[in-house]
């Protein structure tokens, strides 16, 4: 039975799941966006064992998902939680899938301040740690920040009105079953979650700066956006592994806009910074990086501030803050000097208070 057949009935019964992993793993078949959405359905109804879905996620990832496969995953999430809406705001997430190893400490989250504190509404996006050791949820549960509370519409709402920041944590808001959740920590890879999860943004976003951990995930993210449609954004691929725009090297861009992609490279040198070793991007466990955080918000200088300017410049082209990234680096070293940025950050701390 092909992998077409086996959804046909709804993917109901043990025969039917293994035919879809068959399909997988021994002719390493590509899922319509229909099908995709049946088995990721499947998956969030615990319709599959432990062992069988973490055969699924793995077989998805060792034959490369495809962007059909993601945009069903989307769809699937999105049928069992619609986004709310933020009325007028025109928000911008910063994010990855995840994946890249370099045990980097949370750019994209403090990237995220500096740009809420040059004018542009952000609503960051994040979940626990799976591929590394300190999530954007981790770091942000550090800073006493109550991730459950905060991804409250309500409280996301309050949020951007008091500080132009809001965080919304995956697992408070979609509640994945833990048995899927524990599954994917256990095997360790970076999944089709990884991949889709930072595209059904739960405030439906209209500005994404996405980070992929390997080249060859750009054109299918890419794909899967102008199939989702509603979104502007930058995919991006640190050459040297980061799932993030790099100070260390190139970055490949992929930009989405209209239903149209099209790709160009960025270096250090756009944005008026010293390119730096891996090395001296590493953080640790929450404690570290919620420190590193601070600390470069306070205005700090060195590797971590500059890759911070590096992906807030990004987003400030991005969202149309800024007409070359030279001009984007400068607007956020300002934001930092005079204490905005961490001025969002005490404020959103502070629940607005």
């Amino acid at each position: 039975m092909s992998a077409e057949a086996a959804l046909q009935v709804d993917t109901k019964s043990a025969a039917d799941f293994k035919a879809v992993i068959r399909a997988l793993v021994e002719e390493r078949q590509d899922l319509t966006r229909q099908q995709s959405r049946a088995v990721i359905s499947a998956l969030l109804e615990q319709r599959f064992d432990e062992v069988q879905t973490a055969a699924v996620l793995t077989a998805l990832a060792g034959k490369g998902e495809t962007s059909d496969e993601i945009a069903g995953a989307v769809d699937a999430i999105l049928a069992r939680h619609p986004p709310f809406s933020l009325g007028a705001v025109k928000a911008l997430n910063i994010g990855g899938t995840g994946g890249d190893r370099a045990g980097t400490f949370n750019v994209s989250t403090t990237a995220s301040f500096v740009v809420a504190a040059v004018g542009v509404p952000v609503v960051k996006h994040g979940n626990r740690g799976v591929t590394s050791s300190c999530g954007s949820s981790d770091m942000m549960a550090e800073l006493g920040i109550p991730i459950l509370s905060s991804s409250a519409p309500q409280r996301m709402r309050a949020d951007l009105e008091a500080s132009n920041f809001a965080f919304v944590a995956t697992s408070a808001y979609y509640g994945f079953p833990a048995a899927l959740s524990a599954v994917r920590k256990r095997i360790g890879i970076r999944s089709i979650f990884n991949l889709a999860g930072p595209l059904v943004h739960p405030a439906g976003v209209e500005l994404q700066l996405l980070g992929v951990a390997r080249a060859a995930l750009m054109a299918p993210i890419a794909d899967a956006l102008v199939q989702l449609g509603g979104v502007r954004a930058f995919v991006v691929h640190g050459v040297d592994g980061l799932d993030e725009v790099s100070c260390v090297g190139e970055t490949l861009v992929s930009s989405v806009q209209d239903g149209v992609v099209s790709g160009f490279t960025l270096r250090p040198e756009d944005f008026d910074v010293q390119p730096c070793k891996l090395h001296e991007l590493r953080g640790g466990d929450p404690r570290r990086n919620a420190q590193i955080c601070q600390d470069v918000l306070l205005g700090q200088s060195g590797p971590f501030r500059d890759a911070t300017v590096v992906v807030a410049s990004a987003a400030l082209v991005l969202a149309g803050c800024a007409e070359s990234f030279k001009d984007a680096a400068a607007a956020s070293r300002q934001a930092i000097d005079t204490g905005r940025a961490y001025q969002v950050l005490k404020n959103f701390q502070g629940g607005g208070a």
